[in-house]
């Protein structure tokens, strides 16, 4: 399959988690707490384990656009773009209408992180060379803790494992299988670490769908995700305000 079927997986799963996360949770959340029935947290729990898929594919990609873009330091703009761009939407969907910088910040700035240190780790030892000078090679792991760092302080979504993930499918790219056992790891980390991310560990079976990548772009518009997100989620947080005005609950 090509990237642009991979994106529309993406795309699609991210927006089923986030019916969940911003109108289900968020009308749970309105109404003073979880919810009572069986079936409305059985509900809410399968679209956050579909979404789990996202985040991998969208990082797999995000590598693939490394390497195929014709501007390193564009595709870094855009992605810091709209991660400002992106970020009162995220707070409305997921914070009630509360815009909160401490809360957590949007997935664009992971993806930058992330991005911002593979672009430094190919810049600096030179697409990987081994007889690259090991000083570079020290300031290219400089540059991966010091984005690891970056996304923990700044409380991006996925954090510093999100980073970490990113790292996995650049680093080993071309050893697919490696990629897939520890990058299943680090999902698994994001399951021992944290309770509220157990579904975390469902996003290895977007892993498999990498096997079937025929490194073709496909027929896509380049800048339509970068839109999809911030205005998907004013769209949710919209369909949470009506939901909530017409007394429905979960």
């Amino acid at each position: 399959m090509s990237a642009a079927v991979l994106k529309w997986i993406a795309i699609i799963t991210m927006l089923i988690d986030h019916i969940g996360a911003a109108v289900l949770y968020g009308l749970a959340k309105e109404r003073g707490g979880w919810w009572t029935g069986v079936f409305s947290k059985g509900f809410y729990f399968a679209l956050r384990g579909i979404g789990r898929l996202a985040f991998p594919i969208f990082c797999f990609l995000l590598i693939e656009g490394l390497f195929h873009t014709r501007s390193r330091w564009k595709y870094l703009l855009r992605l810091g773009l709209f991660a400002l761009i992106s970020e009162i939407p995220f707070d409305l969907a997921f914070n009630n209408g509360r815009f909160d910088l401490a809360s957590g910040q949007n997935v664009f700035f992971t993806l930058l992180l992330g991005l911002a240190a593979c672009a430094a780790w190919e810049w600096l030892t030179k697409g990987n060379d081994p007889n690259c000078h090991p000083l570079r090679g020290l300031a290219a792991v400089l540059c991966a803790v010091a984005a690891f760092f970056a996304a923990k302080l700044l409380n991006t979504d996925y954090g510093e494992l999100g980073v970490t993930l990113i790292l996995v499918m650049y680093l080993l790219r071309k050893k697919p299988f490696a990629r897939d056992l520890l990058g299943i790891g680090v999902l698994c980390l994001m399951f021992l670490l944290s309770n509220s991310h157990w579904i975390e560990i469902f996003g290895a079976l977007s892993f498999p769908l990498f096997h079937l990548y025929n490194g073709q772009r496909g027929r896509q518009n380049k800048y339509f995700f970068y839109f999809f997100y911030p205005v998907h989620l004013m769209l949710l947080y919209g369909v949470l305000l009506l939901l909530i005005k017409n007394g429905v609950s979960v």
